[in-house]
């Protein structure tokens, strides 16, 4: 049995994005045993990967003590392969230590002082059998796609997969129950808008965006769904306010759907939007399910970083480096990209 271990002890979008070298492993080594170091922020969801046998939980608020327990516990084993590419220090740590056959890493660069840095430092480079840089956000020259470098890690052990695969997303929600419960939604073609925080640094966003939302039902004639989570925000409150005055059926109020009906309804939405949302991009990565993707324009280069190539994928601004752009304007542009795919 070849043992397999990835360090991934960061966000939710972070783990799907790595989803496709894991089914890649167990598919080129189905009798592998392939354990999992991650988040608080994930380790319920990674648990129910059956394709996972064994989930280890990492905080950084451990205290030493335990810390250095899971770090013994950790290198005590031997592996086949290794895989540290979230960055963080406690990983690179036990990545430096561990006893595996090929061993693979992904170095963060940055700059201090106009000098090239890198996390860890570049010269533990000769520790490991492939490795691959990725450019912090504030000195990033180009495009650097990040799930293809974690693939093209994963293709030093010949897994053969593709940076064009889909995202593999595991789900616990039956069909018939998700249709039982969300038929009233379903049974229509709609468009799915996640609101968040990111929401509210549109200038207009409190004033008009409910005239912008029922502009784009109308122009584009398809049903709007709309889910949030534990929002509070004044622009949302106004929203949930008008929408219960309107009572309409054609532009729909889901609240705190849990991950599972959350990626569900993303899959069968026509387009899924959001101000960049982590979560539903890399959902849609999983169910090739078109994605708008409303960003700052100062921001493009970056988040072209992380965004699936298995699906639609279309970015319109909300800010045009340092001018604002209206919400009424941004739907505008979201009615033109809808209407032409």
């Amino acid at each position: 049995m070849k043992k397999i271990i990835i360090f991934r002890t960061d966000r939710l979008g972070d783990f799907i994005i790595t989803t496709s070298l894991l089914k890649g492993i167990k598919i080129k080594y189905p009798k592998s045993s392939i354990t999992v170091v991650t988040s608080k922020f994930n380790y319920d969801f990674v648990k129910k990967y059956k394709i996972i046998n064994k989930v280890i939980l990492y905080d950084k608020d451990f205290n030493p003590f335990y810390k250095f327990q899971l770090f013994k516990f950790i290198i005590s084993k031997e592996y086949f392969a290794s895989f540290s590419i979230d960055g963080k220090t406690f990983s690179n740590f036990c990545s430096f230590f561990l006893r595996s056959k090929y061993k693979f890493i992904l170095f963060y660069k940055f700059k201090f002082l106009n000098l090239s840095i890198h996390k860890p430092n570049i010269i533990f480079k000769y520790l490991f059998s492939k490795y691959e840089i990725f450019t912090s956000k504030k000195f990033l020259q180009k495009v650097e796609h990040l799930p293809t470098k974690i693939i093209s890690l994963g293709n030093h052990l010949n897994l053969n997969i593709k940076n064009t695969d889909k995202y593999y997303f595991k789900s616990h929600l039956s069909l018939y129950k998700f249709k039982a419960n969300f038929k009233n939604i379903i049974k229509k073609k709609y468009l799915l808008i996640h609101l968040d925080e990111k929401w509210c640094d549109i200038i207009d966003i409190n004033k008009n965006f409910f005239k912008a939302l029922v502009d784009l039902q109308k122009n584009t004639k398809k049903n709007i769904v709309l889910t949030s989570y534990k929002n509070n925000f004044e622009y949302y409150l106004r929203i949930k306010k008008k929408l219960t005055k309107l009572n309409s059926n054609k532009i729909m109020l889901v609240e705190n759907s849990n991950l599972y009906e959350m990626e569900k309804l993303i899959k069968y939405s026509l387009f899924s939007i959001s101000c960049h949302s982590g979560f539903l991009i890399q959902i849609s990565g999983a169910n090739s399910t078109k994605v708008v993707d409303i960003i700052n324009q100062k921001d493009l280069l970056w988040y072209s970083c992380w965004k699936p190539l298995n699906t639609f994928h279309k970015f319109i601004y909300k800010s045009n480096y340092n001018i604002q752009i209206s919400i009424l304007d941004i739907f505008q542009d979201l009615n033109r990209v809808v209407s032409k795919y």
